[in-house]
Formats: structure tokens, sequence, C-alpha cells
């Protein structure tokens, strides 16, 4: 598998525009991109790709894969989305939704000297935790059959909070699930960041949804106290600690924490997933019943308003690069298109050139092609649209591109040509019957006939005359 170790503001994969990097991971990178469509739409989203130092490796590629296949099919507002799945030019990429936010992880960076999150604020967040995972563990396959996902790797830097309040969770490229593609582990690597596995983890033993149940236990524990309960000097130590010891009782660091409360996150932290909670379903209604004894509801805008209030300098600065990339991509679409139609121009003029003797042009279809209205009118039929949306337009015969009031007058004055010659006609075939003999007429008219010979022949000469002013009337 290539790796396009490369990739800046402007390149394009598949069908979106890559505008600016995000974040990078140990094993992957997240950009910002978007896709443009017709009429002014466009969708921001964002693409993980994997780093160049490990695209190569088989085992991390099936890895990514399986990332894409499975949480594309977790349907949960608590979930991030998964659009799509590219593969440009040998390069794997995975399109999610763009969560406006950031992560449990620098939320708890601002707040760590304001006192931490108020609780209120962390419950709400702990439920939406516990039902986006609930959603992930109970997703079926095809025949309806669990596939026992277990995300794996539930940290503060996989849970991010948007601006609106909304919790998703992220990053199920660890995920394990019945029928993955790719092994649980890879050339004995641990799977997720060590000081939130659960011991099952570290020990290779059977690991169910109850592992990322640990996994939350200990972020609630971390961000409730600022303190890790199991964290050592070394990865090594902090193993030890997960396996061996227990934590520091949470009221003792927190006194103000509700006793109810310490007791359910003592109860995730169990070293045997026994003793945990079954489901998050069951952890997310003890939290919920906590926070509606604590009698402040919170809904998610509470949590957004808190968020902002929060982070709002990281939003503003965030929200402008991603603006001033939007104006930056929006100005190389616009030179690509201005090159693009002064090209087309350029070669249509050529090819449109009327022969030798100024010979009509055949009419083509691009006569009706839609040009662009908000654009002015080109001073001069020489200089072309201004507009990269506007489109060459051929030229065509007037009178197959406007109604044409001169053909009509030009019809009227056939019909009017054909009735004179016919009364003419009927008029000199009568008479030549009646000198013939052949038309029985009576004797007076044969004498007005014979008498009016000299105005017969002057009616002729007017007619010819009238005729004479029609045929150079439609000559023109």
């Amino acid at each position: 598998m290539q790796i396009l170790s490369d990739l800046k503001p402007g390149d394009t994969l598949g069908r979106y525009e890559i505008l600016m990097p995000v974040a990078r991971g140990g094993m992957a990178a997240v950009w910002a991109a978007r896709l443009v469509g017709s009429r002014g739409f466009q969708k921001i989203v964002a693409i993980k790709t994997m780093l160049p130092e490990i695209g190569n490796d088989p085992a991390f590629e099936a890895m990514f894969l399986d990332e894409a296949r499975l949480a594309s099919r977790i349907r949960h507002p608590h979930a991030v989305e998964i659009v799509e799945l590219g593969d440009e030019n040998g390069v794997l990429y995975i399109v999610m939704e763009w969560v406006d936010g950031d992560t449990i992880s620098t939320l708890n960076k601002q707040v760590k000297s304001t006192g931490g999150v108020p609780l209120p604020i962390l419950l709400r967040i702990a439920s939406s935790i516990c039902a986006g995972l609930h959603a992930a563990h109970e997703l079926r396959d095809d025949d309806g059959k669990l596939v026992d996902l277990v995300h794996r790797d539930i940290s503060p830097q996989n849970v991010m909070v948007s601006f609106d309040g909304i919790v998703k969770i992220v990053d199920f490229g660890v995920a394990k699930a019945t029928g993955r593609l790719h092994e649980t582990r890879v050339v004995g690597q641990l799977k997720g960041k060590i000081p939130y596995l659960s011991p099952e983890q570290l020990t290779s033993g059977k690991v169910d949804r109850r592992s990322d149940i640990f996994s939350l236990g200990v972020l609630l524990y971390t961000t409730l106290s600022g303190y890790h309960p199991f964290r050592g000097r070394s990865d090594a130590k902090t193993m030890e600690n997960i396996l061996r010891f227990a934590p520091v009782p949470l009221r003792e660091l927190v006194p103000d924490v509700p006793f109810d409360l310490a007791v359910a996150i003592e109860r995730a932290l169990a070293k045997d997933p026994a003793d945990r909670w079954n489901d998050c379903a069951s952890f997310q209604r003890t939290i919920d019943q906590i926070a509606i004894s604590l009698g402040t509801p919170v809904s998610d805008g509470d949590v957004g308003r808190f968020v902002r209030d929060t982070l709002g300098d990281i939003v503003a600065e965030r929200r402008k690069k991603l603006a001033t990339a939007i104006q930056h991509a929006d100005s190389r679409m616009s030179s690509r298109g201005e090159s693009r139609t002064a090209s087309s121009v350029r070669g249509e003029r050529r090819a449109k050139q009327a022969p030798a003797g100024n010979t009509p042009l055949p009419a083509t279809f691009a006569g009706i092609l839609p040009v662009a209205l908000d654009e002015p009118s080109p001073k001069s039929s020489s200089q072309s649209p201004p507009s990269s949306l506007a489109l060459p337009v051929a030229s065509a015969p007037p009178a197959l591109v406007t109604p044409a009031p001169r053909a009509r007058r030009r019809t009227w004055r056939r019909r009017v040509f054909q009735a004179l010659l016919v009364i003419l006609l009927l008029l000199t075939g009568a008479t030549l019957a009646a000198r013939a003999g052949l038309l029985p007429v009576p004797g007076e008219v044969q004498d007005l006939l014979r008498d009016g010979r000299l105005l017969l022949r002057g009616v002729r000469e007017a007619l010819r005359g009238v005729l004479d002013r029609l045929s150079a009337l439609l000559a023109d």
C-alpha cells in the first residue's frame, strides 16, 4: 500500500479537497476536508489517513479497514458517523462527520486550574458516553446476531464534545468484534492506551463490553479528581497498578462527590469483570438517577454553553483557521476554473470559425447551456465570461436563437401572393374558355367581356406589377 506522505491543503482524495491538518496520532492523521457540490453546496468532513511510517504494514492496514467496516454500521447520535472508505492511488482513507468541538482531554486541561468540570455537566457527558457505547456493544450483523463489538480504546482523547454539547465517541481503530478480519494483537503490541486498559486486556484474557466499562470508569475518575487512579512512573508500573492495586477511594480526593456516584465508579473499576456493571445501559441509568437527585437538570445546550465558555479561544482560533482554509480553497478553485474557461473559449473559437465564403455555422446545443446569472455581462463579444462558472455559448443563426417577426411577415406575404395567383388563373381560364365557346356565357356577358378586353389587359398589367413587387419583398 502506498502512502501519500506529502498530503497537503489543496490535494484531493476522491471527491474531497483537503483543507487543513487537524490532529496526528500514533497511527493516523486527521484532516479537515470538504465536498463541493452544485449551486454553492459544500459539506465539511474529517478525513483520516494512515501515517507514512506504518502504512506499509499489512497488519495496520487491515486494522484500518476494520475500523471503517465496523464503525460504519453503528447508527447513534453519540458515535461519530463514518461516511465512506476511499482508496486514492493506493492511499486508504476514512471519511467521517466533522465534529465542531474538541476532546475530553482538551477540556480537562482547560478546566484544571478552575476546579474541573461541574458535576451536572460531567454527569450529562457520562450519560451520553454510556449511550453511545451501549449502541456499539449492541451492534448486530445482517442475521441479527451480536457481533460482540468492544471499542478497547475509551480514553479522553477518543471522546469528543461538540460546541453544541453533543458527545461523540471516535476512533474504533482497535475495536474487537466477532469475525473481525484482523487479529486482536499486532506483533505483541497492546491495543489501546496503557493507562486506560482493563486488567483483562493486559493479561490477554477474554475481552467483552465490560472492558470498555472499566476504561470509562478510569476516564470519569480522572475527570472528577484530576488524578489518574493507576498511573505510575513508567508504563510497567502503570500496568502493575491496574492488575494488582485498588485506586485511592474517590471521596478521599474529592469529598463533595456524591456517595452513590463514587460507588458506581468504583464498581466500574473492579478488577474482575463479573463485579462490574453488566452493560453500559445499567451504568447510564444509575448516572441519570444521580443527576436527577442533584435537582439541576442539564441539557445538551447547557453542555455546549460550558464547552464554548471553556474553550472559547480554541473555538475561535479553529474556526478562523477553517474559514481561512476555505477561502484559500475557493481561490484555488476560482483560478483553476478561470484557466479552464479561458482555454475552452479559445479552443471553441478555433473550432467554430466559419468556413470560407462565410457559410453559416450549423446549429448546436451549446447555445442553450446555462451561464452564470450573478456575473456582469461582458463589455464586448471578444471578452470571455468573468466567472469560472460561466460556460462558453456558441453562436447560432438568429432565427434559431430568438423569435423572428420578419419570418411571420414573410409567411403572410406568401399567402397573399398565392391567393392573387389563384384569382388571376381563374380569370384567365374563364376568359379563354368563353372565347373558345367552351363555357356557355349569356350574350350580355359576352358583349361585356368583348368590350372589356382593354380593362382585362389593364388588370393583368396591374397584377403583374403587384407580383413583381411581392417578389422583390420576398427577396429581401
